[in-house]
């Protein structure tokens, strides 16, 4: 069941992680090359959310490129319905263009040094 009208409000923000199948390859269309890390940006970007261009090295053969085995779209809300309806329709919009949507998840910031280091961490 979908809650798009849960207003809860984090104290920060709320930030949903959406990793799929990794893409470097093209689409070939009438001709006409077409990146499909392309599609996901300008997917991603018309519901908010960002393709995360930074390096995931979570095994020890990874590099500085972009990993090849990570593709994952960020985005970010005050508020839980938004990022939750955000999220289901991003989910189904890259499922519908062919991309395999490996994992969703939506996490409650509750610190963040950016904002506030109230701990003196930094």
């Amino acid at each position: 069941m979908e809650h798009y009208d849960d207003e809860r409000v984090s104290p920060l923000y709320f930030e949903c992680h959406i990793t799929i199948e990794p893409v470097f390859d093209d689409e070939f269309f009438d001709g006409v090359t077409v990146s499909k890390l392309e599609i996901v940006r300008i997917l991603a970007k018309d519901r908010g959310f960002r393709v995360a261009d930074l390096l995931m090295q979570k095994r020890t053969d990874d590099t500085e490129a972009r990993s090849k085995h990570d593709t994952f779209c960020t985005g970010r809300s005050k508020v839980y319905g938004d990022i939750l309806h955000r999220m289901t329709e991003l989910c189904r919009a890259l499922k519908i263009a062919g991309f395999k949507v490996w994992r969703a998840k939506i996490e409650d910031t509750i610190y963040d040094t950016k904002y506030s280091d109230s701990l003196g961490i930094l």
